[in-house]
């Protein structure tokens, strides 16, 4: 039985309610004197207990796509990178607006700022992390500014995702080290805009937060007015994993004149709305998100890089159907896990090899 068979589920629930009732039923009988009667009783205590973890366990697995089955729990599975390539590759306006200053975080070598980023454009505000290269300020900016990447969170996630359990840091100064990448800007915007909503990065209808815009024009401007970067497209690119992934692939593929290049760790490419509904499934809104129809209909000239687990159910079948309609200036570079589950603990090892993909195009190759 597999770790995500709905058997398994069931019969782990089964064996958590039998232990239970067991235990309440065999109680009395327990509750004797001497080592064999208390040892009995942390026998049967323990069973319950792992059995009903295990329940749990199963359950949030199913839900969330932890892992995709036990070689993945024990951590035997393989990597095998595919690559699935079609056409060939191929670049703002500014707004005023008065901000508080950023703050710099604890940690993190003191590179890393936090930005109240308004939205002239949006009309939303939101915070966002800056995450500068080493020697920003003290040793002189690359000609034309520093490239910049534009990174995403997933759902339920925080920018701090990306430096904590995604390690950017070192990834970029091992990529920046080894002549991989270019040194870079990085800049973390929050999506949860309110707090707690699954916002999937769209632009929400008469008062609602307008995501889209501000992750497409108002960070970009604010990034831009503040910070010694780049300004053609082909030096911005984003990054994203689960929501951020689709948040990724979203921007880039959208907004060709601003980002050249999109990289998604279990990303999706169809739109994947909770309980927030800000427009109906069948409505024109909706279907501009179809990322696969864009694809196949109007490729933009965008590259794209994916990693996807043939067994994380969120992510394969739209990012296996994305990679099998490019075409025309819209080029993919697929990384394909057989097994593995839906989390950044398989994300974050694989973080160098997206950068160093990242890196061999103009705009973000480091000089020669």
């Amino acid at each position: 039985m597999g770790l995500d068979d709905p058997l398994t589920r069931w019969i782990a629930i089964g064996v958590a309610v039998v232990a239970t009732v067991a235990l309440v039923v065999c109680w009395r009988g327990l509750a004797r004197r001497g080592f064999l009667a208390v040892l009995g009783r942390s026998v049967a205590l323990l069973g319950v207990n792992v059995s009903v973890l295990m329940a749990v366990f199963l359950v949030v697995n199913a839900q969330f796509g932890l892992f995709s089955d036990w070689a993945d729990l024990l951590g035997t599975q393989q990597v095998v990178t595919t690559t699935q390539a079609s056409g060939s590759a191929s670049g703002s306006a500014t707004a005023q607006a008065s901000e508080a200053a950023p703050v710099r975080l604890d940690g993190y070598d003191g590179r890393v700022w936090r930005a109240q980023v308004p939205g002239p454009r949006s009309g939303t505000t939101a915070e966002a992390l800056v995450v500068l290269p080493t020697g920003y300020g003290t040793t002189p900016a690359p000609a034309g500014g520093y490239p910049v990447i534009e990174a995403f969170h997933g759902y339920p996630g925080t920018p701090e995702q990306w430096l904590d359990a995604m390690h950017l840091l070192p990834s970029l100064d091992a990529a920046v080290t080894a002549h991989q990448l270019a040194a870079s800007v990085v800049v973390i915007p929050t999506l949860e805009v309110p707090a707690g909503r699954d916002t999937e990065c769209v632009d929400g209808g008469d008062g609602q937060p307008k995501l889209e815009t501000w992750l497409s024009q108002d960070v970009p401007d604010y990034v831009e007015q503040h910070y010694t970067v780049s300004r053609q497209a082909r030096s911005w690119a984003t990054i994203g994993l689960s929501m951020g992934g689709w948040c990724a692939n979203e921007m880039a593929m959208l907004h060709p004149d601003r980002f050249s290049a999109a990289i998604a760790f279990g990303g999706y490419s169809r739109l994947d709305l909770g309980s927030w509904k800000p427009f109906s499934a069948d409505s024109p809104p909706a279907k501009r998100y179809d990322l696969v129809a864009l694809a196949k209909q109007n490729p933009p000239a965008v590259r794209l890089w994916a990693l996807a687990s043939k067994e994380d159910g969120l992510s394969w079948p739209s990012t296996q159907a994305l990679a099998s309609a490019v075409h025309g200036p819209t080029t993919m570079t697929l990384v394909t896990q057989q097994q593995g589950g839906h989390r950044t603990s398989i994300w974050a090892g694989i973080v160098p090899q997206a950068l160093t993909w990242l890196g061999s195009a103009p705009g973000f190759a480091p000089a020669t």
